[in-house]
């Protein structure tokens, strides 16, 4: 079953909870407390009557009385000022299956509600994004929330923003629009997880390879693969995940530096000029000797990693190097079934 955050669960339990009574029939009830002119004891109808219709929404039809009855509270003066409104009005349109009217709420509520909807919540809009390959709107949500004072800026809304960018078409520059936001979030201070990193790391090298073994004559495209590599793998070193990495980041490390191993000397300091938490955790390392690591930590509780890069070990397999070969033995027999065919 799908694990949703503390706080969106919390929302949902609220939207989600039994009641008797469906949001047109609580809907008519709330119009007949309005007098014929509009009058209305405000001591008698609130916020709450809101509630009471989102906590029933089921369909986009229900969710159309919930905004219903926004519009009535509105017309005639009724205050609705409440720190859950806009939460609890996103959560009862995501169970609703109302996607776009989610997105819309995100990026309107500020034109009539007062507060922000829960950040968890949004979160929850963009994976369903992400689900339906619409990265699109991932970059405008997340680009709303990065802009807007009222959400605080977290490693969630870059890890998601990262993967939208990478779902865009090639001709969009997936991976220089992912590396623009890894380079957005330590501008910001927002340490991200190991495996945001990793995923475009990895994304950059198969890029380089790829774009290596073609047969375009665009030596510059390729030059910008790998020194966005490097930038994403010293990022890495600097918050110590290539000293003390999985067994993942250490096979990406790896990765990277088989593919330098095989430039030429000025050409590779060149792209090492100022990655210096990389050169400083590397040191005299080369790609093998860090893939040996890798096979070495695989089985301790801090080393595993159940999913490792592919593309390395088709290198691997590819290259006449007798130590690569030796080195490709080494990682089945370490890496077992997690060894990627």
């Amino acid at each position: 079953s799908k694990r949703w955050p503390g706080r969106l669960r919390s929302s949902l339990a609220f939207a989600s909870a039994p009641g008797r009574d469906t949001p047109r029939i609580l809907f008519e009830d709330l119009k007949q407390k309005f007098g014929h002119i509009g009058a209305v004891n405000q001591k008698q109808v609130g916020v709450w009557n809101l509630f009471e219709i989102l906590r029933v929404v089921r369909s986009k039809k229900d969710v159309g009385y919930a905004l219903q009855a926004m519009n009535l509270f509105y017309n005639f003066g009724v205050k609705l000022k409440h720190r859950q409104l806009s939460s609890r009005l996103l959560a009862a349109t995501m169970i609703a299956k109302h996607e776009s009217e989610a997105v819309e709420l995100v990026k309107l509520y500020g034109t009539w509600l007062d507060t922000p909807p829960d950040s968890a919540l949004v979160y929850a809009v963009m994976s369903k994004c992400l689900d339906d390959n619409k990265p699109m709107v991932v970059r405008e949500l997340a680009k709303l929330m990065r802009e807007d004072w009222r959400f605080q800026l977290e490693a969630p809304l870059y890890s998601l923003a990262v993967q939208g960018m990478l779902q865009l078409p090639k001709e969009q520059d997936p991976m220089g629009e992912a590396f623009a936001l890894l380079q957005d979030a330590a501008m910001m201070g927002v340490r991200l997880q190991p495996k945001v990193h990793l995923q475009l790391l990895d994304e950059c090298l198969q890029a380089h390879t790829i774009q290596a073994t073609s047969e375009s004559d665009e030596p510059d495209e390729e030059a910008v693969h790998l020194d966005r590599a490097l930038k994403v793998a010293d990022g890495l070193a600097r918050d110590g995940h290539v000293t003390a990495g999985t067994s993942a980041a250490l096979c990406s490390i790896s990765w990277l530096l088989w593919h330098l191993s095989a430039m030429p000397s000025d050409a590779r300091h060149a792209l090492l000029e100022g990655c210096d938490s990389l050169k400083a955790a590397l040191q005299v390392a080369n790609g093998l000797s860090v893939l040996e690591l890798a096979c070495a930590s695989f089985a301790s509780k801090s080393g595993f990693a159940p999913q490792l890069p592919g593309g390395l070990f088709r290198s691997l397999e590819a290259s006449d190097d007798i130590e690569a070969q030796r080195m490709v033995k080494v990682c089945r027999g370490s890496f077992g079934r997690f060894y990627p065919e």
